[in-house]
């Protein structure tokens, strides 16, 4: 039977981190979202936002 020496390194497996799977983000189409109206009201840390669709189609988000 053989020693290492009492010298040399011991190796180790490296540390590994556990992989994590992103949480995916939550996909809801325009129409659905703002309605007939155009339009939605959000309400966030005490203050009022207004997300609206514009006439040539973009959004447009208003304190």
């Amino acid at each position: 039977m053989q020693f290492p020496d009492k010298g040399a390194e011991q190796r180790h497996a490296p540390v590994v981190a556990p992989v994590v799977a992103p949480i995916a983000a939550r996909e809801v189409d325009s129409k659905e979202l703002l309605g007939s109206a155009g339009q939605l009201i959000i309400h966030h840390e005490q203050r009022r936002y207004i997300l609206r669709r514009t006439k040539s189609g973009k959004l447009i988000l208003n304190a």
